[in-house]
């Protein structure tokens, strides 16, 4: 990383927490937006890997 970017890098500091969607600011609002995303993703691949209709007969993902 180059000396300049070095200077202008600030490393994460901050974490999910569900009082995010109520707040305001760019960087809760972004939290809470990304767990979201992350939220519905997670619970659709999970309902699909269980759904008998994608998997074979031995019970292994389509």
């Amino acid at each position: 990383m180059s000396q300049n970017r070095k200077k202008d890098f600030n490393p994460v500091t901050k974490i999910y927490d569900s009082s995010d969607y109520n707040k305001q600011d760019e960087v809760s609002k972004g939290l809470a937006t990304t767990h979201e995303q992350f939220s519905d993703s997670y619970m659709v691949g999970d309902i699909l890997t269980h759904d008998p209709e994608n998997q074979d007969r031995e019970g292994n993902k389509k």
